[in-house]
């Protein structure tokens, strides 16, 4: 009996000497991948980010025009597509010039389709060379 007991001993020993190796190398995965990271962290490169220079620039240089900002957000569109209709280049399809001149408006008007400021001035342009009424 005590041969027995002896031996469940020996044999609960060895299950957990070969546990303790198995958690052992999983042990050292662990660390190797910590490694790994800290490493790919410390090499990586800043990105560029050239929306945040901008903005930096556009922010030192300050003129920044918020009425026009304001008023493009709530009108810039209606005046866009007036524009787009009345300067659309198929609307002086017969007159090879004024088609010329309206292709490169409507060009210009969907460029600017936020800047209202722009825009109106793309209206009075419109007005002098396509002899159109807005």
């Amino acid at each position: 009996m005590e041969n027995d007991t002896l031996q469940a001993m020996v044999d609960s020993l060895g299950q957990t000497a070969q546990s303790t190796t198995g958690t052992n190398i999983w042990m050292i995965v662990a660390i190797v991948e910590l490694v790994i990271i800290i490493v790919l962290l410390l090499t990586r490169k800043p990105t560029d980010n050239k929306r945040s220079d901008i903005k930096k620039q556009v922010l030192a240089e300050g003129d920044i025009d918020f009425s026009n900002l304001v008023n493009s957000s709530f009108n810039a569109s209606r005046l866009y597509k007036e524009l787009l209709v009345k300067c659309h280049p198929d609307r002086f399809a017969p007159d090879t010039e004024k088609m010329a001149i309206a292709n490169e408006l409507s060009a210009m008007v969907t460029k600017n389709k936020h800047d209202i400021k722009r825009l109106e001035e793309l209206k009075e342009e419109a007005k002098q060379k396509l002899n159109i009424n807005l």
